[in-house]
């Protein structure tokens, strides 16, 4: 069975719901509302008709080559995105890698609210998901 991105966002809405959660749960919270953001922006942005030096994007990682087919959009409302894309990946790498920093339970509501902002920006504009 597969799963989506909205899947991921469930997930992490539990975590931040579930008044027993730890700071591994806040960690987690974190990771899986970002890759809720993360395979939204990469479906969105796999139909992006947009110029690429195809040499530079291939040493990128996946997580950086949706960024910048975000960046480099023409529509100003993807490059916005990008910002905001890039700013709930750099909570998920401190997450993730950064553990010897404390992730309090309100640093991890202020995210996930952020995330579930970004998520419905994201929603709202996938019907112009085609155009360069």
């Amino acid at each position: 069975m597969s799963v989506s991105h909205s899947d991921f966002y469930t997930a992490a809405e539990a975590l931040l719901n579930n008044s027993n959660s730890t700071e591994i749960d806040f960690r987690n919270l974190i990771s899986r509302s970002y890759y809720a953001v993360f395979h939204l922006s990469r479906e969105i942005s796999a139909n992006f008709a947009t110029p690429i030096d195809e040499a530079a994007y291939q040493k990128l990682g996946s997580h950086e080559k949706v960024i910048s087919k975000f960046e480099k959009h023409s529509d100003k409302r993807f490059q916005a995105l990008a910002i905001l894309i890039r700013q709930r990946k750099a909570k998920r790498t401190k997450a993730d890698y950064d553990i010897h920093l404390d992730i309090k339970r309100q640093e991890t509501a202020q995210h996930f609210h952020a995330v579930k902002g970004l998520l419905a920006k994201l929603e709202a504009l996938k019907p112009v998901e085609k155009q360069p």
